[in-house]
């Protein structure tokens, strides 16, 4: 009888580890799970920053290069209206830094 006693206990504290290990790679699992995502939405937010840059690029480009028209054709209207959509956008770009700056 001593034996069987002796090989229930130790099955049973087979058992015990086997559910402790399984619960720590459940809890390593939904560790990376979590990590993952996080990097997935960091990835996102990285696309969304790289197509705001762009678009600020070549705002930029076209503008620059409106402005040379401008001077080229010696045109002080076009030159004028150039500086003033470049001053409405600087100040749109300023405003979407400020709201979008936590604590800004």
């Amino acid at each position: 009888m001593s034996w069987w006693l002796n090989t229930t206990r130790s099955l049973t504290a087979l058992h015990e580890k086997i559910d402790l290990l399984l619960r720590r790679m459940d809890a390593q699992s939904n560790r990376e799970e979590k990590v993952l995502m996080t990097l997935a939405e960091l990835k996102v937010v990285v696309e969304a920053e790289r197509t705001v840059i762009d678009s600020a690029i070549v705002l930029l480009n076209g503008l620059a290069q409106q402005l040379k028209d401008a001077i080229a054709n010696g045109d002080p209207a076009a030159i004028q209206a150039i500086a003033d959509e470049l001053d409405a956008q600087s100040q749109a770009l300023a405003a979407a830094v400020v709201a979008n700056t936590p604590g800004a």
